[in-house]
């Protein structure tokens, strides 16, 4: 395959994958319940939502358009283990999963301890340990400081349990 044509596709698969994480998180921020403020809690997570979409049209509008630009050594996964690039997507897709399942905090811990594994971390204290401190952080400051949805987990939720982190 042409080094070009393998920019262009690498480009559209980019492109659809930031297209369908931000359509999610435009499902996710319209779960956000509404204030009769001209900005209110929705504003940013749905700006952000939209500007993902946005994005990954526009990668595939320069990939169609052959505007993908020069291809430049080491780009792409040529060079990458696929294993590895497979193992961080699923990541990703569990995430999502865990998130739907049993909340964001849960999400956060498993998903962390499963992107250190995949990068070769073994040591289970530390993974562990840093996931929940990341989580405890994280839900204090997206949930408590800043405000935003949590969403209870369709089979397990966690928020009678972790609301004291976030002042609910």
């Amino acid at each position: 395959m042409e080094n070009q044509e393998y920019k262009t596709k690498v480009e559209y698969g980019v492109g659809a994958v930031v297209l369908l994480i931000g359509l999610f998180f435009i499902f996710q921020a319209f779960t956000i319940e509404t204030s009769k403020e001209a900005v209110g809690p929705r504003t940013m997570p749905l700006t952000l939502a939209v500007a993902l979409v946005i994005s990954g049209i526009w990668l595939g509008v320069r990939a169609f358009l052959g505007k993908a630009g020069d291809l430049k050594e080491d780009y792409g996964f040529l060079e990458s283990d696929i294993q590895r690039i497979i193992m961080v997507v699923l990541c990703g897709a569990f995430f999502v999963f865990v998130f739907w399942a049993a909340g964001y905090f849960a999400a956060v811990i498993t998903t962390f301890i499963a992107m250190l594994y995949t990068f070769g971390v073994r040591n289970w204290l530390w993974m562990i340990s840093g996931g929940v401190i990341m989580a405890f952080i994280f839900q204090w400051l997206f949930m408590g400081i800043m405000r935003l949805n949590d969403p209870k987990g369709a089979i397990i939720n966690l928020q009678p349990y972790i609301g004291w982190i976030s002042g609910a």
